[in-house]
């Protein structure tokens, strides 16, 4: 396939190696210059636990990209959606499928101000990677993706798209109820990246913790009340057992979280669609949010002593 990555960070350039070494035709768009200059110089820096090998994939700023593709890939940051999909539109035709896996919740409504007839998928992944700096990235473990069309049910472009996918190794399938597994992956995502980002540690660190299942549940617990009444079957075991999982190493043990990269290198955090959003909406249905709330509060502290506006 002819595939677009928008939002080539950390997760988008690892989705872009290994769509590119299962040989797909791959290009990045990214608003960061240095990064796009650094990649189109280069190329991708990989590190692996093993090695490390320079990928050639060519790289666009937004307005700059121009051509037609099977399929865009967005893994854009939450707050930086709309203004990725206003300054690339003119890449989507009735013809170009559309996978979101950006984190976060309010993804699809940000989407379909912008895609039209584009057959849109939405979906979340639990595979990881790290942004070491322009144009260099270290991947470790293994992941899944699971993901599902929200408007026109194509069987067979979905059927390509999950299969290009699977040859890549990404471990894709198709999920019974993607709203669901959205509400899961944010609520997995307010555990270990806010926590992670707060105590200033590693998943397999946080997890070896004492504290780490009790704290993981106060957030957990209040994500399921808030689903829950919106009518989404959220559980605490579905999202627990998934946290308990990646403390391990093979899995995502050695991994930093987005949010922890991100206040490390001074950038903005996705804590408004995240716990963020859950304390918002919380407050909107007269739930209480204590935990969300508070954690929410501390990360734009954070934020605000480092100066990140």
């Amino acid at each position: 396939m002819k595939i677009a990555i928008a939002g080539a960070g950390a997760m988008g350039s690892r989705f872009g190696y290994m769509l590119k070494k299962s040989g797909n035709t791959v290009i990045f768009i990214d608003e960061w210059k240095e990064h796009v200059d650094q990649i189109n110089s280069k190329g991708l820096l990989v590190e692996t636990e093993n090695n490390q090998e320079y990928c050639k994939i060519p790289a666009y700023l937004p307005e700059q990209a121009n051509g037609s593709f099977d399929l865009v890939i967005l893994f854009t940051k939450a707050m930086q959606l709309n203004a990725m999909l206003k300054k690339m539109n003119h890449l989507l035709t009735s013809e170009t499928a559309i996978l979101c896996l950006a984190n976060g919740l309010g993804n699809i409504e940000t989407i379909e101000k912008y895609s039209g007839d584009c057959p849109l998928y939405v979906g979340v992944t639990l595979w990881s990677s790290e942004l070491i700096g322009t144009g260099h990235i270290k991947i470790t473990g293994s992941g899944t993706i699971e993901f599902q069309p929200v408007n026109q049910a194509d069987e067979v472009k979905t059927s390509l798209i999950s299969d290009m996918l699977n040859q890549a190794g990404l471990n894709s399938e198709l999920s019974p109820d993607v709203i669901l597994s959205i509400w899961k992956k944010a609520s997995f995502n307010s555990v270990l990246n806010t926590y992670c980002a707060i105590l200033n540690c590693n998943v397999g660190q946080f997890g070896s913790s004492s504290k780490a299942i009790s704290l993981a549940r106060q957030v957990i617990q209040e994500f399921v009340l808030v689903a829950n009444k919106k009518g989404i079957l959220l559980t605490e075991d579905l999202v627990l057992n998934i946290v308990k999982k990646v403390f391990d190493p093979k899995e995502s043990g050695d991994h930093y979280p987005s949010m922890h990269q991100d206040l490390a290198k001074g950038r903005k955090t996705e804590i408004d669609y995240l716990n963020g959003a859950v304390a918002k909406l919380g407050a909107e249905l007269k739930i209480a949010t204590p935990t969300n709330q508070l954690l929410t509060n501390l990360i734009h502290a954070m934020e605000d002593i480092q100066g990140i506006d």
